[in-house]
């Protein structure tokens, strides 16, 4: 990266470690396809001369800028609408947490209205919308209409934004499908995640309620239960953020941050419910969602226990450690529920027992039509129920989310 980018860069770190943390997740590259920097859920991009414009904290400020782009993932959300007011509404909804930080300024430019504080992209770019005149509104674009670096005449306003944001792309440039995208949207909810912790490990910066709140609001739909389960399982993943493994691209600084590890010895099991209550829609989903989950996580093991009146089987799913992140992708295909009798929770309990399995968590997937008479265990339990939450003979343990 460039000089300046480095400083910048370090700055950051120094002044604050949520920011700096999900930065560090992202690639910084050089591009004229940029008038100024831009994100795409992936990389910063930024364009070396107007970056050689700018005062040191204007650029820690803009890389800020695109860091808050991401974590509302709103390289995901502009589903059809026009780049150009797409890209100002985002802008909008981002630049009121920036100006209200002690820590940051933006350069001249940069759009600011108070009225938009604590509103989502969505709902600005509806009063945006409504704001312009007849013949200044865009025309109807199709979701695929904008890649990063699009050149269309509309990618960008006449006076180019501070920040843009750009739709995310898969590996071979195309717009992401909907597993893909929930994949994406598990991502940067685990990323979110652990720069908070980060944050708190350091010390360096504080996250006010503002921005929590922010982020809160902008979650727009209920969260889907799959994200829920993915945010609930990054609880328990020890070691993703570890001071045994500094990040290396800042420690030249003297400050040390932990790195975002991805290859951590983590075995996550789930449970299936294989009753028959389940619809093959339904099963659908979740072998989908497994697998959205497990490439987010990357656990170094993954057990799936199929279970009725009693433990039909299991499948096992290892990671090779050393073998990259996102090393494991378990084909739908290759999941086989096994079962179709009547409802026992207890059996994969004592199962897991027996049979010394180790698990840092168990999700257990289930219409939860059933009692449960088991202990709690000493691993946490997520009931990700399609109805309603087990029966317990005794003290209830584990949470639950609601699969729709």
């Amino acid at each position: 990266m460039g000089n300046l980018m480095s400083k910048a860069m370090t700055q950051l770190l120094i002044r604050h470690a949520w920011f700096a943390t999900l930065a560090l997740n992202l690639n910084l590259i050089k591009s004229d396809k940029t008038e100024t920097m831009a994100t795409d859920g992936k990389a910063i991009y930024y364009n070396p001369t107007w970056v050689a414009t700018l005062a040191l904290i204007e650029i820690i400020s803009v890389i800020a800028h695109e860091v808050l782009h991401v974590a509302f993932c709103h390289h995901l959300r502009r589903n059809g609408r026009d780049a150009d007011l797409w890209n100002q509404a985002c802008d909008y909804a981002i630049n009121w947490i920036i100006v209200d930080s002690k820590v940051f300024r933006l350069p001249e430019g940069g759009l600011y209205d108070e009225r938009f504080r604590d509103k989502t992209a969505e709902q600005i770019y509806n009063i945006l919308l409504s704001e312009q005149t007849p013949e200044d509104q865009p025309e109807d674009q199709p979701e695929d209409s904008q890649s990063p670096g699009d050149e269309a005449d509309d990618a960008a306003p006449a006076k180019p934004l501070i920040g843009e944001v750009w739709d995310a792309t898969n590996e071979d440039g195309e717009p992401l499908n909907a597993a893909e995208q929930a994949a994406e949207e598990l991502k940067a909810g685990a990323n979110v995640s652990a720069a908070f912790d980060a944050e708190k490990t350091v010390g360096i910066g504080e996250s006010d309620a503002a921005l929590r709140n922010a982020l809160e609001v902008n979650k727009v739909d209920e969260i889907p239960w799959y994200e829920q389960l993915a945010q609930w399982t990054t609880q328990y993943v020890i070691g993703r953020s570890s001071f045994n493994t500094p990040n290396r691209r800042l420690l030249h600084t003297g400050h040390i941050l932990p790195s975002y590890t991805k290859e951590v010895d983590f075995k996550l099991v789930f449970a299936w419910d294989t009753s028959g209550s389940l619809t093959d829609e339904l099963t659908g989903l979740i072998k989908t969602h497994i697998n959205n989950v497990v490439q987010v996580l990357n656990p170094s093991n993954v057990k799936i226990i199929y279970c009725d009146t009693r433990v039909r089987g299991s499948q096992t799913f290892a990671r090779c450690i050393g073998s990259g992140p996102w090393a494991m992708d378990i084909e739908l295909e290759d999941i086989k529920p096994l079962g179709g009798g009547g409802t026992q929770f207890d059996p994969v309990f004592q199962y897991i027992e027996d049979e010394d399995i180790s698990a840092d968590c168990l999700v257990y997937f289930t219409d939860g039509h059933g009692s449960v008479n088991a202990e709690e265990p000493d691993y946490p339990v997520l009931w990700a129920t399609t109805d309603k939450t087990p029966n317990f003979s005794s003290e209830k343990f584990g949470e639950t989310i609601t699969i729709k």
